[in-house]
């Protein structure tokens, strides 16, 4: 079963041992084994550090944000590839998503594009009043600093924010649009290419 797949399931949800991650212990422990992938595979550590914080801001983010609050499955969907011109990662959460978050601390947030717009652009966090990680802006500035950019997807509900190639990360919210599908969670795709 594939991430989106498993995401965006109504019923029979089976847990995808190879990548699905329960807890968070579990989730960062896969993030820290990312590091002697890279350096197998002869990444830089500018590439490298920038590719394991944000993994770990996006995997940390599944568990902050559904803390106590999972509709139904708990935990995260956490795959990725290295070799040494490409890195791939899928990160999925069947959570409550970006826009029920937000509410909690904005409830006049009006639907998911609104949402991701905050979420990308402001230093905002779903678990006010505590001041905590680095947000969904600190992985924006991250991405804007890959020079080996090729795809960001990041899903949740029905907007979805998708980067190409290098982009303007200060202008990130022409960005965001309709999502081709809709999930309750969150789904992420990232690619990137090996800075030579």
């Amino acid at each position: 079963m594939k991430a989106l797949e498993w995401v965006i399931a109504q019923k029979g949800i089976e847990k995808p041992s190879e990548f699905y991650c329960e807890t968070r212990d579990v989730a960062q422990a896969r993030v820290e084994k990312m590091r002697p992938d890279f350096i197998a595979h002869k990444w830089s550590d500018d590439e490298s550090g920038l590719l394991g914080a944000i993994a770990g801001e996006l995997t940390g983010n599944c568990f902050d944000h559904n803390l106590g609050n999972w509709p139904n499955v708990p935990g995260c969907w956490f795959e990725y590839e290295v070799d040494d011109s490409s890195f791939k990662m899928v990160i999925a959460d069947r959570g409550r998503g970006v826009l029920r978050t937000l509410r909690q601390v904005r409830p006049g947030l009006k639907d998911d594009r609104a949402a991701l717009g905050v979420a990308f652009t402001e230093i905002v966090t779903g678990r006010a009043p505590e001041q905590r990680g680095n947000g969904l802006k600190f992985v924006i500035r991250s991405l804007g600093l890959l020079r080996g950019l090729q795809s960001f997807l990041f899903v949740s509900g029905d907007a979805a924010l998708m980067l190409a190639g290098k982009v303007d990360t200060l202008d990130v919210l022409r960005y965001i649009a309709g999502a081709d599908t809709a999930v309750s969670g969150t789904y992420v795709e990232l690619s990137v290419r090996k800075n030579i």
